[in-house]
């Protein structure tokens, strides 16, 4: 009968020992889950990180194109008024662009929503900029329209320095 009892100690060993195993396979599967899922999320946020790029790309290329269309003499006011509302209505829709946890796979910085009012002051300042580049190129004033992109020129180099990452 001695004999039998470190059989059986034997067999219950191996049960706690499959318990275990049992154990940590369902922790490791709830890990991986769980970093799938992160991993998921991360990527959803590709097509609005894709679009907001896009975004200021367009209206840092509209700048030079109305710059390169204000000659003083001879501008073509109509193609700046129009560029210029392009870029007030492209900055518009950034803000919505900008989903909580967007950060990862971007070079936008944290600061973007943890100062998100300040962003947002920052990007209505220059649709302000945008609309009143439009409104010089309506009157056909030369020395406003100067001043705007000017004005939007600096409001962009602001907005970089705080809240997008050097690459």
């Amino acid at each position: 009968m001695l004999q039998i009892e470190p059989a059986i100690m034997a067999i219950k060993g191996c049960k706690e020992m499959r318990k275990s195993i049992k154990s940590v396979a369902l922790f490791s599967a709830i890990v991986a889950g769980i970093f799938m899922a992160a991993s998921a999320v991360a990527s959803d946020f590709s097509q609005q990180i894709d679009e907001r790029q896009k975004g200021f790309l367009s209206f840092a290329d509209n700048l030079k194109s109305m710059k390169k269309l204000e000659d003083g003499s001879d501008s073509d006011w109509a193609q700046i008024k129009s560029l210029a509302l392009k870029n007030s209505e492209t900055v518009a829709t950034l803000p919505a662009l900008f989903p909580e946890g967007s950060e990862i796979g971007s070079r936008s910085r944290s600061a973007v929503w943890s100062k998100w009012d300040k962003f947002e002051q920052n990007l209505s300042t220059l649709n302000t900029q945008f609309t009143d580049m439009a409104s010089a190129a309506e009157a056909q004033d030369a020395k406003a329209l100067k001043k705007a992109f000017k004005d939007a020129e600096r409001s962009c180099k602001n907005c970089h320095r705080g809240f997008r990452t050097k690459r």
